[in-house]
């Protein structure tokens, strides 16, 4: 599969940010929203910036500039690894009986995004001389982003005899499901969706079952106690 439009999906995804993200940061900007929430969000537009002027490069044969450019991401991806984990620690609050199961799940929800993230970019550095490996590795990293942006659209959904976040989990592992498909008669790099979603489900299953357990309870107290913010 040659990934020529990938661009345009990558703008589509931008677009899903800024909707999901409207309410609770962009409509607040100069509402005295917590500094490390700015920071966050820089990086990762920055990210998806990148990810669109990359495509479109490729897209329209510049590739020096499109090598020039990704030596940026070498810089970028740890900034934006400290910024998520500033993030996740500026929004946890330690009470007399410890810390909320909801912060516990979403604490983990965000280290396992960020682990996930961290794979496929590295995994595309790793398969940087291979085209088609590393375009489909840098995809992956974008779809960490479709459950956050996903949850927080405000959809008038009646209530569900399951979690929520297993729609958003299942969103993005029909994504994967739908470019393993699309790939099947291809020669070079279909591996790598069938490696990502299996990483996806995972991690998914980790969140939604073994976030409640005195091991993810300890490892949250030590993350929470640490000065960091």
């Amino acid at each position: 599969m040659l990934f020529q439009r990938s661009g345009y999906y990558f703008i589509v995804l931008l677009f899903l940010v800024l909707i999901g993200f409207w309410e609770s940061y962009f409509s607040k900007l100069f509402s005295g929203i917590n500094g490390y929430k700015h920071f966050h969000a820089i990086t990762m537009l920055l990210w998806i910036g990148m990810l669109i002027t990359q495509a479109f490069l490729i897209k329209y044969n510049k590739r020096s500039l499109h090598k020039c450019i990704g030596k940026f991401s070498y810089g970028l991806v740890p900034v934006l690894v400290i910024a998520l984990i500033l993030l996740a620690h500026s929004q946890i609050t330690v009470h007399d009986f410890g810390i909320t199961y909801a912060r516990l799940y979403i604490l983990f929800l965000q280290l396992s995004l960020l682990a996930i993230f961290i794979i496929s970019y590295v995994l595309a550095i790793i398969y940087r001389k291979s085209p088609s490996h590393h375009a489909r590795y840098m995809i992956c990293t974008s779809l960490t982003l479709i459950d956050p942006a996903v949850a927080r659209i405000p959809l008038n959904i009646p209530p569900l005899p399951f979690d929520y976040q297993v729609l958003t989990f299942a969103l993005t592992d029909l994504i994967l499901l739908i470019l393993i498909f699309m790939e099947r008669n291809q020669k070079h790099g279909r591996e790598v969706f069938p490696i990502m979603l299996a990483l996806f489900l995972t991690f998914q299953g980790l969140n939604l079952t073994s976030t409640d357990n005195i091991i993810w309870d300890n490892f949250s107290m030590w993350f929470a106690k640490l000065p960091l913010t």
